[in-house]
């Protein structure tokens, strides 16, 4: 993965790999975002959110458990408005995929 990409274009990888079902490669985007990027808050939860997306659709639930319980738990603690409210949302749509 060449060194210059930027978190959006790390992503935006990611999510083609997603589209075109190469569930590995597109975990090695999110991680690799995540490895870079990841000081920031809001680049960490959107990756966070498409790895829990993406073990989800592995059927991977413990690990998609992790992922959204770890980002609603930034929710649960950061100011108010400070962080990007759309994956909140969505985490606890993907967190009522998981079955009991």
């Amino acid at each position: 993965i060449p060194e210059d990409l930027t978190a959006p274009q790390l992503l935006q990888r990611g999510q083609s790999c997603l589209d075109h079902a190469d569930y590995k490669s597109a975990e090695v985007y999110y991680k690799t975002t995540i490895d870079r990027y990841g000081d920031d808050t809001n680049i960490y939860i959107e990756a966070k959110y498409e790895l829990a997306h993406l073990y989800i659709k592995r059927k991977n639930y413990d690990k998609a458990r992790s992922a959204l319980d770890e980002i609603l738990e930034l929710y649960d603690y950061a100011p108010a408005g400070s962080l990007p409210a759309a994956y909140k949302k969505l985490a606890q749509i993907e967190m009522a995929k998981i079955p009991d």
